[in-house]
């Protein structure tokens, strides 16, 4: 489906303004985000989402290369290095990590990596993404034997994504080698260095 069918589909009359902006303040990246976020609203979300301001800028949290802001409508931030350094399919990875928080929240749902519903929908995902099923359950104190005592500690349940590979889905679950095409594509409209 097309941003313009998603668009009819949710009643929104004008698309204007989320994406032009973006592409006025970054250029070509801008206008890929909105575009990229367009054709994964269609392909995983059935145009759930409205058109969101998408931000590229710095992130909050240190080694996070996006983040989603619960307000009345979510806002989505991408770090900048990723069209500098991380190639347009670590983009739409990041992207869509951001979309499942964005879901989530509009559902009124736990939209936290070590939530149930977060844990569903990768699930839910991840055949379509990553081309494989996997197992995923957030990650609760559980009682362990470590040498021979009795212990309580945070421990995925056997099988299951530790709360570091739920945090960082898909990405945590792409080989070492996996090819996230050409880096710095849309580089010449991010004139910041960070």
């Amino acid at each position: 489906m097309t941003e313009t069918a998603c668009n009819s589909y949710l009643g929104v009359t004008s698309s204007i303004g989320y994406r032009e902006a973006a592409a006025i303040l970054w250029g070509e990246a801008g206008a890929y985000a909105h575009d990229a976020f367009a054709r994964l609203n269609a392909e995983f979300f059935a145009c759930e989402l409205p058109p969101l301001p998408i931000v590229l800028d710095l992130t909050a949290y240190g080694r996070c290369v996006g983040a989603t802001r619960e307000d009345e409508l979510p806002r989505i931030t991408l770090h900048v290095t990723l069209f500098n350094k991380g190639g347009l399919r670590k983009v739409d990875d990041t992207l869509l990590h951001e979309m499942i928080h964005a879901v989530l929240m509009r559902r009124g749902k736990d939209a936290s990596h070590n939530s149930r519903p977060w844990c569903e929908m990768i699930t839910l995902l991840s055949p379509r993404v990553l081309g494989r099923e996997i197992v995923a359950s957030p990650v609760k104190p559980r009682r362990v034997k470590i040498d021979g005592k009795s212990k309580v500690v945070r421990r995925a349940l056997p099988g299951a994504l530790t709360q570091d590979e739920l945090a960082r889905w898909p990405d945590s679950l792409r080989p070492a080698d996996y090819d996230y095409g050409p880096t710095g594509v849309c580089s010449d409209v991010l004139t910041r260095t960070y």
